[in-house]
């Protein structure tokens, strides 16, 4: 009876064209039958306990291997509702809570395009207007469209960088003036969406925090989603060596106000879940095959051109694993966080490797510079401390940057876990509704302290 149905499911999910092997795939299922058969008197949360128990060990491996004071990751297919959480929000050894509002960094441009699609459809700009045209602002843009900004097909430069500056007004001076250096070819950068975040709020009238607000937060009904991080919030905020002031691990987001395009936000597990099914579920996003359909200038990258898509060569080159179905997306922030989706299922890996102290930074690094020294390399550091004016008032702000502390192909392993794991959980779904009607929702929540 499972061998039948393996094969019943396996056909039906060969029609979502994943990149991986067929062989692979069945492997998957026949664990899951497995452990299925033997634990036919088990429950359905013990069951999916032990579904998740490698994905446990792995994310506490990665914490003690790196010094990662924690994580939370979560994933939902169909009823089942999982989040694993565990470790410390900050380096004070303060518990990680299950709503703990993470720094999402780059995860932002999502939003901002987000709702970029809707100002679209609403006949706001379109696509094909001229940025020049639309905010007389921008003085140096020339025949830059939208749509160069939106799949990110433009290279820019300005005069110093923007995180360098003391004040918002030096800041924004900056921005305004510009230059396109080359379009046609991708490049992932903050600019563009800094751009369009400044062009939606003049042509709106609304500020960025209300178009997230309008747009996002109450279609989806999120609740733990801020820009302005309310004062009762604060002990809820992770990601960012900022947390006391409420601000993002993001330099030029503090430059221009402590939020822009690109950067600026904090959201919890669960508000991710909201959102990423949201988009792949509901006319929440306009044209949302944007998000899966590879762009034209990088097979790897979507349409919308910050949005990672599915591809031969899976996590070599983007953050969705060759096991999920084609119609997965990702997004990610260089505070190492991710979040996938596809239409039937959703799931988030949130570490936090940026609220570790600046000491024990420091000393992660150290082995690492004793190599490039060796290699004849300049020393790195992580860690840069500095002070903004901020309407006159001196703010002492402190850049971890994470990219130096948790290397990339080990928050890709645990994408790949969970992508596995998912896809169990697909199976084992799929398997609870053959034998049992009731379709019951099933919630589990797991503490590792």
């Amino acid at each position: 009876m499972l061998n039948n149905l393996v094969e019943e499911f396996l056909i039906d999910y060969l029609k979502r064209e994943p990149y991986a092997k067929k062989e692979d795939i069945v492997s998957v299922l026949t664990d899951v039958s497995l452990l299925f058969r033997k634990n036919k008197d088990k429950s359905q949360e013990e069951i999916i306990e032990l579904l998740i128990r490698d994905n446990i060990q792995e994310f506490e491996m990665i914490r003690k291997k790196y010094g990662v004071p924690g994580y939370t990751a979560s994933i939902k297919v169909g009823n089942n509702n999982i989040k694993l959480y565990g470790g410390n929000i900050n380096y004070l050894g303060e518990e990680m809570p299950q709503n703990a509002l993470f720094d999402i960094a780059s995860m932002t441009k999502f939003y901002t395009q987000i709702i970029a699609y809707n100002l679209i459809k609403e006949e706001v700009f379109s696509r094909d207007d001229k940025i020049e045209d639309l905010d007389n602002r921008f003085v140096n843009l020339g025949n830059l469209t939208v749509d160069d900004i939106l799949t990110f097909a433009t290279t820019f430069k300005t005069d110093g960088l923007i995180k360098d500056k003391k004040t918002i007004e030096e800041a924004k001076d900056t921005l305004f003036n510009v230059q396109v250096v080359e379009t046609g070819k991708w490049n992932y950068n903050d600019i563009g969406l800094i751009i369009i975040k400044e062009v939606m709020e003049k042509l709106t009238g609304l500020s960025y925090i209300d178009l997230v607000d309008k747009y996002i937060i109450k279609p989806l009904d999120l609740s733990d989603t801020h820009i302005i991080v309310p004062r009762n919030k604060y002990h809820l905020i992770t990601g960012t060596p900022n947390a006391k002031v409420a601000h993002v691990n993001d330099m030029t987001a503090n430059a221009l106000g402590g939020y822009s395009g690109h950067a600026g936000i904090f959201s919890s597990s669960d508000d991710l879940i909201k959102l990423m099914m949201g988009v792949s579920n509901s006319a929440f996003l306009p044209n949302k095959e944007d998000v899966y359909t590879p762009g034209k200038v990088n097979d790897a990258i979507a349409v919308m051109g910050n949005v990672y898509t599915s591809n031969p060569k899976g996590l070599e080159k983007t953050f969705v694993d060759v096991i999920e179905p084609r119609d997965t997306f990702s997004i990610a922030g260089s505070t190492r966080v991710n979040a996938a989706a596809s239409h039937d299922s959703t799931y988030n890996v949130l570490f936090n490797p940026s609220s570790m102290s600046v000491n024990e930074a420091k000393d992660r690094v150290h082995k690492i510079n004793e190599n490039r020294l060796s290699r004849g390399l300049k020393p790195i550091d992580p860690v840069r401390e500095y002070e903004f004016n901020r309407e006159g008032k001196l703010i002492k702000y402190t850049l971890i940057d994470p990219r130096m502390i948790l290397p990339v192909d080990d928050v890709a392993y645990a994408v790949r876990n969970i992508a596995i794991t998912t896809l169990k959980l697909r199976f084992f779904d799929f398997l609870v509704k053959k034998y049992d009607q009731s379709n019951k929702e099933v919630n589990i929540i797991k503490n590792n302290k």
